[in-house]
């Protein structure tokens, strides 16, 4: 049997299995590569799930055990197929027994994800993220490749706030210029997901050298962002897609900037007034002309939506 028929399998039998193993069912389809290579442990501790569920959904699709399901894992990297390529295939083969059900499957494990940001616990960690990075003397937002979107909004809203935070996007290949005056003093604020990028893990060890404090979004306790992080925010990111899913990931930097707006003080608040100043002063958003003409009297003027200039009300 291939990876091809596995997955298969798996999506047939989805709507069948219980919530664990509907779990492990998505991370299995999403990490085809780390089932090829890593532990049955720590593929159930990445999944969220006990080992034993793995060893249940094995058994639940056909197989003797876990490691009897691995082999066509293993046969398909031996192969030299990339594990994006592999989940395109595997895409493109489901999505021709009915694209909507396809959807659907996308929608309830972005939904599951989302779900898992919310909570006490989670808010808790929140909370103590945001203000590690009020109390910094300058914060460096770092997130590369997929990831660049969410840092890149980080770190546009939160320069509305203070002007002390740099994005570490290493444009022009000045990538460790952008690490230049890192300190005890200061935060690293990193996002990276499984695969995680070199880049990202090397500025890691940079600001530990440097005594910075590390804020983690990653999706894992045993990422290599999480080992030096004083703050580990989680987001799952397994889909059936090709490709990750960074929907809980945005939730969790929502919230993060959220915590940090909630709790500045004046300062804060006169620097997002400033900021607001300049954006209407530069013109920056469009706005539709209101153009005026006179009414049918010639008393009064009336806009173009037809609303009276003295009356306003409709």
């Amino acid at each position: 049997m291939d990876l091809a028929q596995v997955n298969s399998i798996l999506q047939a039998s989805y709507e069948d299995l219980s919530p664990q193993l509907r779990q492990a069912a998505r991370y299995l389809l999403a990490n085809p590569e780390e089932v090829a290579l890593t532990s049955m442990r720590r593929i159930a501790g990445h999944a969220g799930v006990k080992p034993s569920t793995m060893v249940r959904l094995a058994r639940a699709i056909g197989f003797e055990g876990f490691e009897e399901l691995r082999e066509p894992y293993r046969s398909w990297l031996r192969g030299g197929e990339g594990a994006y390529e592999a989940r395109a295939r595997s895409l493109r083969d489901r999505g021709a027994g009915g694209i909507h059900a396809l959807l659907r499957e996308i929608q309830e494990a972005d939904a599951t994800a989302l779900a898992g940001t919310a909570g006490p616990a989670v808010g808790d960690a929140i909370v103590q993220a945001a203000q590690t990075l009020t109390g910094a003397r300058r914060v460096y937002v770092l997130g590369l490749r997929s990831c660049y979107a969410l840092a890149h909004y980080f770190h546009y809203a939160y320069g509305m706030v203070r002007e002390e935070v740099r994005l570490v996007d290493g444009s022009g290949g000045t990538f460790l210029d952008s690490l230049r005056g890192l300190g005890p003093q200061d935060v690293l604020l990193a996002i990276s997901f499984r695969p995680y990028t070199r880049e990202t893990v090397m500025a890691l060890d940079i600001a530990v050298e440097a005594g910075a404090t590390v804020v983690a979004v990653t999706d894992s306790l045993v990422s290599p962002l999480a080992r030096p992080a004083r703050h580990v925010l989680l987001a799952d990111t397994t889909s059936p897609n090709f490709f990750q899913s960074l929907v809980a990931a945005q939730s969790v930097i929502q919230q993060l900037l959220g915590a940090t707006v909630a709790s500045i003080g004046d300062d804060g608040l006169q620097a997002i007034k400033e900021s607001e100043r300049r954006l209407k002063q530069f013109d920056a958003y469009w706005q539709e002309p209101r153009r005026r003409r006179r009414d049918g009297d010639g008393d009064s003027e009336i806009d173009e939506a037809g609303l009276d200039e003295e009356d306003p009300t409709p």
